[in-house]
């Protein structure tokens, strides 16, 4: 799990450019990372992200070290459910956007998830990616889900899934052995959607023995894993894969790996380079300019013909961009998956802040949460939201004490 996460951090850094600060960079990240594991192990979530930002200061003069921790907080902050927080972090070692707008004038803004499903009609495989601390993300996939399904997809694969994962979904609920940023909410609820509708959950990464260590051999392992998992036993299989950042790349990573091995072409679909930033400083222009006129609520690509528009169309067939963030009692509204909203009472915490309220289907041991926020101060609004059938509400304190714990039928 730690290699997955250093070649995240790898793919998302943008603190160096040349290959011998690559090995800086991975030095840096096994040092620190060790660090943040030995400090934290057993802690609260809270207490964990309260660490995080104490270590973030320590290292403030230092940009390498500075840019894997702020990365670190900032997924810490997406798993709290503190969305602003996470993008927070992310800029703070950001540098100003200075790209160049796209004229998209041609271009007509349609529905994302309309016109990905159309296209999907005429592929075995799409991939989609995200950003791993931006929860946002996984929201498309899960509104992908069930008109995929519709069209014969019956498979999903996803870089995040542990090589244990089966066992552990087969229980009904997600458990933090399923994965690392599955531990997050709506990552977890993307995966209970997709077994909840039939799909073939397949974990495929890191399962063949590394010896390079190299970008390449982790991507031809995973696509070759991807063959002898799905396409050797069903060879019309059609199959959803969700990964982060540039494993969509067609033209040297994952998707580029699949075509060569399989020999089939995958709709790549990325979320992960026109997006909301904390300040529209670090915003690419294109983005900035292009939310203030559109009227969609929800994700939304251009399309000119039949011609989707792509950031970069050597890489990856559509860029989707998502309206700026609109919130709701200080939780955005794209993340209730059009759940049931449920008012905490002013009292939750009663005065123990910060807090954290959670909200279970079983409520057992090791139980990732379907929902998950933190509570700071009683002056804080906040909201949680609920699934179908009973929902368990379990408010604690910043040691991961219960304070209280409710049962709420939906």
């Amino acid at each position: 799990m730690k290699k997955i996460i250093l070649f995240c951090l790898l793919a998302s850094s943008s603190v160096f450019s040349e290959e011998h600060d690559h090995k800086q960079f991975l030095l840096e990240a096994v040092k620190i990372g060790n660090q943040i594991q030995e400090q934290t192990k057993g802690k609260s979530l809270v207490d964990k992200i309260s660490f995080i930002e104490g270590f973030a200061k320590e290292f403030s003069n230092n940009p390498i070290a500075l840019d894997i921790i702020m990365q670190e907080l900032s997924v810490e902050y997406s798993f709290a459910g503190s969305h602003r927080k996470a993008l927070i972090a992310r800029d703070k070692t950001a540098q100003i956007e200075n790209s160049s707008f796209e004229d998209l004038t041609s271009y007509k803004e349609k529905d994302a998830v309309v016109e990905i499903l159309e296209r999907a009609k005429i592929h075995q495989i799409v991939m989609v990616n995200e950003a791993h601390d931006i929860a946002q993300h996984r929201v498309l996939t899960y509104r992908l889900l069930t008109g995929l399904w519709d069209q014969g997809y019956r498979y999903f694969a996803a870089e995040a899934l542990s090589s244990s994962s089966s066992e552990q979904i087969d229980k009904g609920f997600i458990t933090n052995q399923v994965g690392y940023y599955t531990r997050e909410a709506l990552y977890a609820n993307l995966i209970l959607k997709a077994k909840d509708l039939g799909f073939n959950i397949i974990s495929y990464d890191q399962h063949k023995p590394a010896k390079l260590n190299t970008i390449d051999e982790r991507e031809t392992n995973a696509g070759l894993t991807i063959k002898e998992e799905i396409f050797d036993k069903d060879p019309d299989a059609k199959v959803v894969i969700h990964v982060g950042y540039s494993h969509i790349n067609e033209e040297e990573w994952l998707a580029s790996k699949l075509k060569s091995i399989i020999n089939l072409e995958t709709l790549t679909i990325d979320q992960t380079t026109r997006i909301e930033r904390s300040s529209t400083k670090y915003e690419h222009p294109t983005f900035t300019k292009t939310v203030k006129s559109v009227e969609l609520q929800g994700p939304f690509i251009y399309v000119k013909g039949n011609e989707t528009w792509s950031s970069d169309s050597n890489k990856w067939d559509i860029s989707v961009f998502w309206p700026r963030t609109r919130y709701l009692n200080g939780r955005p509204k794209w993340a209730s998956l059009n759940r049931k909203t449920h008012d905490l009472a002013s009292n939750e915490c009663k005065n123990l802040y910060p807090c954290m309220v959670e909200v279970f289907k079983f409520n057992y041991t090791d139980e990732v949460p379907l929902d998950r926020i933190i509570i700071s101060s009683k002056e804080e609004l906040k909201t949680v939201f609920l699934s179908q059938g009973n929902n368990i509400i379990v408010t604690s304190d910043s040691n991961g004490n219960q304070i209280e714990k409710i049962t709420v039928q939906n």
